[in-house]
């Protein structure tokens, strides 16, 4: 994340370097993103993007920080969010994501993203790193949930089940990136996988 260097920048060029590194972000794959690229857009030093920022990493963290807090925002303004249903919460998320990256230049950006995050998934786990940043700690989302609606009280086995909710979502983005499958097509393929997870696959005399 930036530091107190860069948040204490005229916005004026805070966005500049933004808008640089969200445009090599979505033209080239995280393995090519070029810091002397960015600094070069932004007229920025060297030295001076590596007082902002850690690495091309921890910029990028950023980046999907600021689209995180708008999926937020928007998320909780939802009447069944706000009821606290575990899965209108990952199907409202969804949505979000969607009209968020509607836009030519987001699509390439989550493209590039999560093509990033899905090929370093092995790695990404035996780090600190999320599998998925802007997805990964959503507290506040997290603290509508209703409890009541689990069959179990078991704290651990409900983070458990939110885990694998959200799980769920990100596989359904990575696929409906890679596949261009449209808002319907993959919401539908989401509904399918959130409603094997509410009921479970067993038939209950089996269970």
């Amino acid at each position: 994340m930036p530091s107190s260097t860069f948040i204490n920048l005229p916005k004026e060029k805070q966005d500049k370097i933004i808008e640089c590194a969200l445009k090599e972000f979505s033209e080239f794959p995280f393995s090519e993103v070029s810091i002397n690229q960015i600094i070069k857009n932004a007229e920025i030093s060297r030295g001076s993007f590596y007082t902002y920022f850690a690495d091309k990493y921890d910029l990028l963290i950023y980046l999907l920080s600021l689209y995180k807090e708008k999926i937020i925002s928007h998320t909780l303004l939802d009447a069944g969010v706000q009821k606290g249903y575990l899965k209108q919460l990952i199907l409202t998320v969804h949505q979000q994501i969607f009209i968020v990256f509607s836009e030519e230049k987001n699509k390439k950006f989550l493209f590039n993203v999560i093509s990033y995050f899905q090929s370093h998934i092995d790695e990404e786990f035996k780090g600190d790193r999320d599998q998925l940043p802007f997805l990964g700690d959503c507290q506040m989302l997290l603290n509508f949930l209703d409890l009541n609606q689990f069959k179990f009280t078991d704290k651990d086995r409900i983070n458990k089940t939110i885990d694998i909710a959200f799980a769920v979502l990100k596989h359904t983005l990575f696929l409906a990136t890679t596949q261009k499958l449209s808002y319907e097509e993959s919401k539908i393929l989401l509904n399918e996988y959130l409603d094997i997870l509410q009921h479970g696959y067993m038939e209950e005399e089996n269970a």
